[in-house]
C-alpha cells in the first residue's frame, strides 16, 4: 500500500553552492542550517523559511567542521583545527575558546547545552582530551565561557565518543561511551550520573546500567526518538534488521517492526529496493504514527539493472508505534527523496538539493 502525502510547505534553499545543509528539530520551530567555510546561516521553517541568525565562521573551519548552536541562537561554537571557538551571532565577535591541540574534534569532540543552572541560565558541557587513556575530561561552562567545574570521568578515553543524557527536568542523568573499535563493531556502555551542585555542576559517575534497563544494549541498538509525552521511545538494531518501541521509563519492548514485515525486495512496494535495511533517520511523526526509513546500499550494477526510475537509495514508510504494523510506503510526487526529519507534530520534512518540503499524511 502506498500513501500519497499532502505538501504543507516548500522552503527554497538559499546559497546552495558549496554548502552543507542540516535539518534540526530540537527547538519549537524546525530549523535549517546552511553551512559554508565562511558562515553558518540559521533559517526557521514555519509557513516560510525565515533567516533568523548568521554566524561568521572563525578561521580553520570547513562546511564539515562540527558546530553547536545555543538554544536561544545567541552564539555558536565551532570546532576549528585546534579549539572550540564561540562566536556571537551576526557580527561574529569571538566570545571564548577552549583549546584542544591536535585532537580530532570531528570524531571525538562533544558539546551539549542544558537548561539547568542558577536562575535558569543555560550551561554548556564540552569534552576535552584528558591526557589519560581511560579517562574523559568534561568542562561545565556558563554562557560567557567561564569554567564552573572540571569533571574527570573514569570512562571513555581517546578514540571513544562520550555523550551525556538528561532526565525530564534537564538535569544530567547519565553518560554513554561509544567505542567504534570494539572487535570491528560499534559498542557502547551507559552509566548513571548526576551533577554535584555544591561544585557548580561537577559530574559524578554512578553505576553502569544493566542491559535490562538500557534499551541501547552494547553493540546492538541505537536510540532514534521519544514521543511528545515521554511515554514511548524508538530504537534501531544497529545491523538494520528492525526498529522497536519501548515503554518509558521501564524501556520494556512493546512493539517491533522487522525486515520480514516488509514486502520482499524487488516486489510490491519494495520494488524500489534490492537489498534494503532499516536505517536513520526514523522517528515519530506524531504520538500515534512513526516514520521508518529503508536504505539501499548503493550498487551501480543494480541501478543499471533496475534503472534509475525503479531503484531508490531510500524509501520512507509510516507505521503504528503501538503495534509495529505498517501503514504503507510514502509515495512522493518527485522521484528522489532521501533526507527526512519527523517533527512529532503530524508533519515531516524532506530535504533536496534545491529545497526542503514539509509533508502531512
Amino acid at each position: 500500500m502506498t500513501i500519497t502525502p499532502r505538501l504543507v510547505a516548500r522552503y527554497p534553499i538559499p546559497d546552495r553552492a558549496d554548502a552543507r545543509r542540516v535539518l534540526d528539530a530540537d527547538g519549537p520551530v524546525p530549523r535549517l542550517q546552511v553551512r559554508s567555510a565562511a558562515s553558518l546561516h540559521i533559517h526557521e521553517l514555519g509557513e516560510q523559511a525565515e533567516l533568523v541568525a548568521e554566524f561568521p565562521a572563525p578561521p580553520a573551519t570547513t562546511p564539515w567542521s562540527p558546530v553547536w548552536v545555543a538554544p536561544d541562537l545567541s552564539f555558536a561554537v565551532f570546532g576549528t583545527g585546534t579549539a572550540y571557538v564561540a562566536v556571537a551571532r551576526d557580527g561574529g565577535r569571538m566570545l571564548w575558546q577552549q583549546p584542544y591541540g591536535a585532537w580530532e574534534v570531528g570524531r571525538w569532540g562533544y558539546l551539549a547545552f542544558s537548561p539547568a543552572g542558577a536562575a535558569g541560565e543555560p550551561r554548556i558541557w564540552l569534552r576535552l582530551p584528558s591526557g589519560l587513556p581511560d579517562r574523559t575530561l568534561v568542562l561545565t561552562l556558563d554562557a560567557a565561557g567561564t569554567v564552573l567545574a572540571r569533571s574527570v570521568l573514569p570512562c571513555g578515553g581517546y578514540e571513544r565518543f562520550v555523550s551525556l543524557w538528561w532526565d525530564g527536568h534537564g538535569e544530567v542523568a547519565g553518560v554513554t561511551v561509544t567505542d567504534p573499535t570494539a572487535g570491528g563493531r560499534t559498542a557502547h556502555t551507559s552509566y548513571r550520573a548526576a551533577c554535584r551542585e555544591s561544585e557548580s555542576g561537577a559530574i559524578v559517575l554512578g553505576d553502569r546500567l544493566p542491559p535490562d534497563r538500557d534499551p541501547l544494549r552494547p553493540g546492538e541498538r541505537a536510540y532514534l526518538d521519544t514521543d511528545s509525552r515521554a511515554a514511548r521511545c524508538m530504537t534501531l538494531d544497529r545491523r538494520g534488521r528492525d526498529v522497536s518501541w519501548h515503554s518509558l521509563p521501564t524501556h520494556r519492548v512493546t512493539a517491533t517492526l522487522g525486515l520480514d514485515d516488509f514486502p520482499a525486495p524487488g516486489t510490491g512496494d519494495c520494488s524500489v529496493h534490492n537489498a534494503p535495511y532499516l536505517s536513520y533517520p526514523s522517528g515519530f511523526v506524531d504520538d500515534d504514527t512513526a516514520l521508518v526509513t529503508l536504505h539501499n546500499p548503493y550498487d551501480e550494477a543494480a541501478v543499471y539493472l533496475f534503472g534509475e526510475d525503479a531503484w531508490r537509495e531510500y524509501s520512507h514508510w509510516l507505521a503504528d508505534p503501538a503495534t509495529g504494523a505498517l501503514h504503507g510506503r510514502v509515495e512522493y510526487p518527485m522521484p528522489e527523496v532521501d533526507n527526512v526529519l519527523p517533527l512529532g507534530d503530524g508533519t515531516w520534512i524532506t530535504g533536496e538539493w534545491d529545497a526542503c518540503y514539509r509533508w502531512q499524511r
